[in-house]
């Protein structure tokens, strides 16, 4: 909803000044475009769990340096130490631990437990609607088996951990909170 908030009110911004004749449009109209396209972009790009609790950043070159060290970190580039900054790292850290949720798994065989296909998308459907996200962004990065027919499924999704207990046929008993 947030984000949705932001970019309309960045479009109403962007639809009033564009309507402006361009002499008329002066360099403080110009910087707060700037600003609320780079704020709505990141908005779209970015997941609110991938921010520590109480490290959002604050205000725009923050976030744009989050957003930057994120990308870094997601796609494995080296850490920029030359244009680096608080927020840069905190990005980078975030990026880095997304990476290895993505890539955790990639068949149902989470690290040598063959989860159900049932079970692992009634915990995915559970744990996305208990943090607001979409299913794609919560990853499988552990799994046991207790008996012929429980499973347990450590799901993350940026920095938050969950754990979902389920039998084979997809029914969730227990979704707490930590890790496995």
């Amino acid at each position: 909803m947030k984000q949705l908030v932001t970019l309309a009110a960045g479009a109403a911004l962007a639809f009033n000044i564009a309507g402006a004749p361009a002499s008329a449009m002066d360099d403080k109209e110009k910087a707060a475009l700037g600003a609320i396209a780079l704020l709505g972009i990141a908005a779209l790009a970015h997941n609110q769990n991938h921010y520590h609790e109480g490290q959002e950043p604050q205000g725009a070159d923050q976030t744009a340096q989050f957003e930057r060290g994120y990308r870094d970190g997601l796609h494995n580039e080296p850490y920029d130490s030359r244009h680096s900054s608080a927020s840069y790292g905190q990005g980078y850290d975030a990026g880095q631990k997304e990476r290895s949720n993505r890539l955790a798994h990639k068949t149902r065989d989470v690290h040598g437990t063959k989860v159900p296909a049932a079970a692992m998308q009634a915990c995915r459907d559970e744990a996305a609607s208990s943090w607001g996200v979409h299913k794609r962004d919560v990853h499988a990065i552990k799994a046991g088996q207790e008996g012929s027919d429980n499973f347990y499924i450590e799901l993350a999704s940026g920095h938050k951990h969950v754990i979902c207990g389920t039998n084979g046929a997809g029914q969730v008993f227990n979704l707490r909170n930590g890790r496995l």
